[in-house]
């Protein structure tokens, strides 16, 4: 029978996560996770934040990524990183839950649920640029109905193919009225990124877009220069 001490050190050991050496409060924890429809970008958007924390990455340390009209992700995956938010951070990619090919889509769904959590989580949804379909217009309500919150709250729209624009991107996203309306309602909260470059101020921006992004990285190292050096 345990006593009384070695009861209470399994509970606490069931609080936390284990990090490299370091123990982690749960609470302490955050998700970026990354939604959208097959083809969009949504593992190679995830691979440039990985690398902009950490140059040297593997390629089996990043998530798998190709151009392709079927889903290549198929399930939910996680990878964790420390800088520069100054506390663990979980990067997300997650399959097209709305593809005709995904069989187990409702399962896939309750796994994201496990991150996807108001005041815990920031939401990339990404979009191609220059390829706002209907069902990319219909996708930001079937994910609410889907998770049972207004994930808009905590959504920036994250518009791959970046290097496609040339000079001042601003107008042309306007001009796509179904687009705006939908980062519109996100807060007008919206990211142009390409993930061709290796540039790591445009993953600095990015991140600072984050709702309440200065009380919840309060030791964030914001210096393109040094902030991801290990």
């Amino acid at each position: 029978m345990l006593s009384m001490t070695g009861l209470l050190a399994v509970v606490r050991s069931t609080s936390y996560l284990i990090l490299g050496s370091a123990a982690v409060e749960p609470n302490k924890r955050f998700d970026i996770i990354l939604l959208g429809l097959t083809g969009t970008g949504k593992s190679s958007s995830g691979n440039t934040i990985l690398t902009a924390g950490n140059p040297r990455l593997q390629p089996e340390q990043l998530f798998r990524s190709q151009s392709s009209s079927v889903p290549v992700t198929c399930r939910c995956e996680v990878k964790t990183m420390q800088k520069p938010f100054g506390k663990p951070v979980r990067v997300i990619d997650t399959p097209d839950f709305f593809h005709s090919q995904m069989k187990d889509s409702e399962l896939q769904i309750e796994e994201c649920k496990k991150f996807c959590r108001p005041g815990q989580c920031v939401v990339l949804l990404v979009f191609q640029l220059g390829r706002f379909t209907r069902e990319d217009q219909e996708l930001l309500e079937k994910l609410e109905d889907k998770f049972g919150w207004r994930i808009r709250e905590s959504t920036i729209i994250l518009l791959t193919h970046g290097e496609d624009l040339k000079g001042d991107w601003g107008p042309s996203i306007k001009a796509d009225t179904e687009l705006w309306n939908t980062i519109e309602a996100c807060g007008s909260r919206y990211h142009v990124i390409s993930n061709k470059s290796k540039k790591v101020k445009q993953v600095i921006d990015l991140l600072k877009k984050i709702p309440d992004f200065k009380n919840i990285f309060p030791d964030f190292r914001s210096s393109p220069i040094n902030c991801f050096q290990s």
